[in-house]
């Protein structure tokens, strides 16, 4: 595709014309900061007031020098162009159309739901692969095929348009499947667009978000819109989401339910009866979108994904670290390990995550206090707050003894040094991640590594 084609596609769209393209086309993308001088880059302008100053700070860094803006900022710079933000996406998906054609070759299934998106996906990417039908996962963890991490900076739960365009024209000749989680911001800002789902799933909905979204309503009227990009406009959902059951039905939804599988020959963190619900919504997105039979067999050899119910033993003791972040996702962590431990204490080291949904904060508190014995909070990824006033938010939700350290690492360490009995630390929060949001900069931190880390300093001395 030359450089004139591509100002024909864009010329209907534009609000200032189009003079000359700097370099020669051959990408798109939404993320300015890896943007190439051989790419096109769609940048949306945020409502924020900072939006304009993070623009052109991103602007001097970057190699890209072709720029669709979705609003004029009154940049001068001969090579920025405005696309009015009701046509942004449609001149996107025109692009789309042009530099990443999508053949139909690949079958979507998209998960959404406030907890267990990741764990579906990515047991369905196994279950289909261990059937003989490739497979890969989207989503928190980045892209994954069953035998390794195809690409793991995604920035997003769900990518850009664009960025989902590239990736199902990357993989349609090697994979069959995709297994998707879709958040319900990406759903709000139309990111499946044009992409289409065989079947989707919702695998729990409590409260999240409400710092993006106006209010809880807001929030299910965002996960609904799944079934826009549904085929057969319904949608799978675990037989415990009774709440959830009714609010679909009140919307006049077509729910296909399934059953929790309890099967006592999986894996420890299987028994919880919020990952039995996500193996029976995982098992029929992949039974539906295969026509094969998921065995048990199958099921045994799955794993979960790295910081979801991920243990580690210290003596008589067990730490598990997992990625909870809401006052649901903690609710049934605790509980589970209550029933599953139940002659042993529980701790909690958790915190909650800066410029997000502040009236969760306290809920968090709550959850815990139904089970823990004794809590740590802490810093999760402060971003742009105070890690210490957003646990003040936190503390008047607590009702149990508890202790607060602002530093992450130093409340880990506090966690595991003054373990008198069996005791279950649960480190929540962070899961998975290798980094800590401070101030708009990404510091190396892992949960695990910081565990394995006390463990070998304790064995040493």
């Amino acid at each position: 595709m030359n450089n004139l084609d591509i100002s024909n596609l864009l010329k209907p769209f534009l609000e200032n014309e189009i003079i000359s393209l700097e370099s020669t086309i051959i990408d798109a993308t939404t993320n300015l900061q890896s943007a190439s001088d051989d790419s096109i880059c769609f940048y949306h302008i945020g409502d924020t007031s900072d939006a304009k100053t993070l623009f052109l700070e991103r602007l001097k860094k970057t190699k890209c020098r072709n720029l669709i803006l979705s609003k004029n900022i009154e940049v001068e710079d001969a090579n920025i162009w405005v696309i009015g933000h009701e046509n942004f996406l449609s001149a996107q998906e025109e692009i789309a159309n042009h530099l990443f054609p999508n053949e139909n070759k690949i079958k979507i299934a998209g998960i959404t739901g406030t907890n267990g998106k990741t764990t579906v996906s990515f047991l369905a990417m196994q279950m289909s692969s261990l059937l003989g039908s490739p497979a890969i996962s989207i989503g928190t963890i980045g892209i994954r095929s069953l035998e390794k991490t195809l690409e793991e900076d995604i920035l997003s739960t769900t990518p850009s348009y664009l960025e989902l365009r590239k990736i199902i024209h990357k993989y349609q000749d090697t994979y069959k499947y995709i297994f998707m989680e879709v958040s319900s911001h990406a759903l709000a800002q139309k990111r499946l667009s044009s992409i289409e789902l065989e079947f989707s799933a919702w695998t729990s909905f409590s409260q999240d978000h409400l710092d993006y979204h106006k209010n809880y309503q807001d929030y299910f009227n965002a996960k609904l819109k799944i079934l826009d990009s549904t085929k057969n406009k319904e949608i799978t959902i675990p037989s415990t989401e009774v709440d959830l059951r009714e609010k679909l039905a009140d919307a006049g939804v077509v729910v296909d339910l399934v059953s929790p599988l309890f099967d006592e020959s999986i894996d420890i963190g299987f028994r919880a009866s919020y990952n039995q619900a996500n193996l029976a919504v995982a098992k029929r997105l992949v039974e539906r979108i295969t026509n094969k039979k998921v065995s048990e067999n199958i099921l045994r050899k799955l794993t979960l994904p790295a910081g979801r119910f991920e243990s580690i033993s210290y003596g008589d003791h067990i730490i598990i670290i997992d990625y909870a972040h809401t006052p649901d996702a903690l609710d049934n962590i605790c509980s589970t390990i209550k029933t599953d431990f139940s002659d042993f204490n529980l701790r909690v080291v958790f915190g909650c995550g800066g410029d997000r949904d502040r009236l969760k904060r306290p809920l968090m508190g709550q959850a815990v206090s139904k089970y823990a014995d004794s809590i740590i909070v802490t810093s999760d990824n402060p971003r742009s707050e105070v890690p210490s006033e957003i646990i003040d938010n936190i503390v008047p939700g607590i009702s149990v003894e508890f202790k607060r350290e602002d530093d992450r690492r130093k409340a880990i360490g506090l966690s595991l040094s003054d373990l008198a009995s069996k005791t279950v630390v649960l480190i929540a929060g962070k899961g998975h991640e290798e980094y800590q949001d401070v101030k708009g900069e990404k510091h190396h931190f892992s949960d695990r590594e910081e565990v394995l880390k006390f463990i070998s300093e304790r064995e040493n001395v």
